[in-house]
């Protein structure tokens, strides 16, 4: 028999209203798991960013001690000189530092008031050559030691805090999507099988006049297919709304460390083509085993 567009759109749609509450449910479960996908994948693609954002833009403070005498000072500037792992450098006065300060407490004068620039301390900003942890902390451990150095500060521990729960919450994510995924494709599988149970008498009928197993399966592949593209298309809305959100938020603070979890419009895109073929994948596959299962059977 000859497959008709006709036929197949007319059939494929009187399934998925045949029985409302399952499509609803199976549409439903889809988008969880798929959601669940979609905010991993929003998590590394930010962690990402942040570590691109730290190996480009990398320094370290090295803290001078207030008491710090001018020879003191001046055989770390000639060591920062002399160092090939330094690419560039610069001394902090406490007016540029206090200037900073300012910045930072502008919405906390009471902070600012208790603060002079007398009291706050110089400091060297420097730029490694080789933008790597291991190597900046290394470098950190040997200015520490010189005379007059009060502590040296760098981001390698916030970068690696961050590393490491941003590496832990995207995998449960990724944990959860499969099992939400894998749900989803049961229920799919179930679902396409109570609309064959539906139709067993009208597909025997089709089958004793001739029609062949393609011509049966295609309207519930189909079914399928549509039920997991519904279902990444929400999980996309999500996602979507996710990023808003964390754009918001990032909009009333000035701490912009985190700015790579916004999401551009071309990386937002990639990630919906991830979640439309998984829908599409998760409705084929489910509902491809329960019509091949049945008409095998």
């Amino acid at each position: 028999m000859a497959l008709r567009i006709d036929y197949i759109a007319k059939e494929t749609g009187n399934n998925l209203i045949r029985n409302p509450s399952l499509t609803l449910a199976t549409v439903l479960t889809v988008a969880v798991s798929l959601a669940l996908l979609g905010a991993a994948l929003v998590i590394q693609r930010g962690v990402d960013g942040l570590n691109t954002r730290f190996e480009d833009d990398v320094e370290f403070i090295i803290w001078l001690n207030p008491d710090a005498q001018p020879e003191q000072q001046q055989a770390i500037d000639r060591a920062l000189a002399d160092s090939p792992q330094i690419a560039s450098y610069r001394y902090i006065t406490p007016e540029e530092t206090y200037a900073e300060f300012q910045e930072y407490f502008k919405d906390s004068p009471s902070v600012l008031e208790s603060v002079t620039p007398e009291q706050l301390p110089t400091s060297f900003r420097v730029v490694p050559e080789v933008p790597e942890l291991d190597v900046v902390e290394a470098l950190g451990q040997e200015f520490r030691q010189l005379p007059g150095v009060r502590d040296v500060d760098f981001a390698g521990e916030v970068i690696k805090r961050v590393n490491e729960f941003t590496r832990v919450a995207s995998n449960i994510m990724l944990g959860a999507a499969l099992a939400s995924a894998s749900a989803s494709a049961l229920l799919m599988y179930n679902s396409i099988r109570t609309a064959l149970f539906a139709r067993r008498r009208e597909i025997e009928v089709m089958r004793l006049v001739g029609a062949t197993n393609t011509f049966i399966r295609v309207p519930f592949m189909l079914e399928g297919l549509v039920q997991g593209i519904v279902g990444a298309g929400v999980s996309t809305l999500a996602v979507f709304g996710l990023n808003r959100v964390i754009r918001n938020l990032l909009e009333q603070t000035t701490f912009q460390l985190f700015d790579s979890f916004v999401l551009e419009s071309s990386e937002l895109a990639s990630v919906a083509l991830v979640l439309l073929a998984a829908g599409a994948g998760i409705g084929f596959v489910g509902s491809g085993i329960a019509i091949t299962r049945y008409l095998d059977a």
